[in-house]
């Protein structure tokens, strides 16, 4: 995807309106780009919230939940915490997840910073790229036997938020409320006046006894 003016691969300069997305970045960070890869496609897949994905890599950090490695499963174990995700292999990447919550935290202060609505924040782009080599040496078998070279390279991790708007409620569901209030409505209203009628009723007989009793007493 071509980058935008901003350095971001997410689009934001084609979007009409800007004021409800919060942008952060996250540059040449210290962690392998695979398991980068994996929290965010993780984040991605279940449509977080931003307090939801915060939450969650603060339990993986803890190893109260696990990442599922969906791209680069080889030699990973089976985790009893992916059982949501209809997935087996993962693991608990806790550098990685500590840098990237740093993200998530920074995106979360700019969009508090732009006045936006902190539980209505979602993640609607976070993607890994891989950064430039910082180290290289050679990979040695013994004296003269180079078998390849030892890479060490940084990650570069971005994340988008937007504000999601309230749910209106449709005409149809409107007028759905209506109808229920008002048949809740009659059936207080029946109720009310059976039980006034009842009450009547009550008095009625209570009011014949007193009457046969002073009758009966005067006899």
């Amino acid at each position: 995807m071509a980058k935008g003016r901003s350095g971001y691969s997410f689009p934001i300069h084609e979007l009409p309106d800007t004021t409800r997305i919060a942008l952060a970045r996250g540059h040449e960070l210290p962690i392998k780009w695979k398991h980068a890869r994996e929290i965010c496609n993780a984040i991605m897949e279940k449509g977080m919230y931003l307090h939801e994905a915060i939450s969650y890599l603060r339990a993986v950090m803890e190893q109260r939940a696990a990442v599922p490695f969906k791209r680069f499963k080889g030699n990973v174990g089976h985790r009893k915490e992916l059982h949501n995700w209809k997935w087996a292999s993962g693991r608990y990447p806790y550098k990685a997840a500590k840098y990237i919550l740093q993200v998530l935290e920074n995106v979360l202060n700019n969009a508090r910073a732009k006045g936006l609505d902190e539980r209505r924040l979602r993640i609607i782009w976070m993607a890994a790229h891989k950064g430039r080599i910082i180290r290289r040496r050679p990979d040695r078998r013994g004296p003269g036997l180079l078998r390849g070279w030892k890479i060490k390279r940084c990650t570069n991790v971005e994340v988008a938020v937007m504000e999601i708007p309230e749910e209106v409620p449709s005409v149809e569901e409107e007028e759905r409320a209506m109808e229920e209030e008002e048949v809740e409505e009659e059936i207080t209203e029946e109720i009310e006046e059976k039980s006034e009628e009842g009450e009547i009723e009550e008095l009625e007989e209570k009011t014949e006894e007193l009457e046969e009793e002073e009758e009966g007493e005067e006899e």
